[in-house]
């Protein structure tokens, strides 16, 4: 038992890097707040930094890279989607001849044929990550805009 604790001590000393998860907020808060809300599918998705930059990186967090989706408008309920111009996300490039590969549990795939949400809450590229408002498609998404943006509010 006495080993167990001193083992334990010492995990707890060394140097760790930690990630907060995000809690999420109710979504009538994000849409009141944004100045863009639509919902569109991603037509195509690209790199940000070139891919021979991704494979020179050094470190796992240089290997974290910038996602641009172009996304075109099918249902717009508030602003123009036209200011918003793309969504950006997160991926990890991961080295097909690396030894080790990394996965990254809080990233979120986004990819060509996705319908989203998307909520700017500025001009320029909005963004698609656990921590936003934009979000998939889905039924409870659909119910949720809906009942913010209903005529009967």
């Amino acid at each position: 038992m006495k080993r167990l604790s001193v083992a334990c001590a010492c995990i707890a000393l060394l140097p760790m890097t930690a990630s907060a998860i995000c809690v999420i907020e109710p979504l009538e808060s994000k849409l009141q707040a944004a100045e863009t809300v639509y919902v569109g599918t991603v037509v195509k998705s690209a790199l940000v930094p070139r891919l021979e930059q991704l494979r020179s990186a050094a470190t796992s967090n240089e290997r974290r890279t910038t996602i641009r989706h172009t996304v075109e408008p099918e249902i717009v309920f508030k602003g123009d989607p036209s200011t918003v111009g793309a969504v950006m996300s997160t991926w990890h490039y991961s080295d097909p001849n690396a030894v080790r590969r990394a996965v990254v549990s809080e990233l979120t795939t986004l990819m060509p044929g996705d319908t989203i949400l998307v909520v700017a809450e500025s001009s320029g590229p909005a963004r698609y990550e656990l921590c936003t408002a934009s979000r998939m498609w889905s039924t409870e998404t659909e119910k949720a805009v809906r009942a913010h943006f209903s005529p009967n509010r």
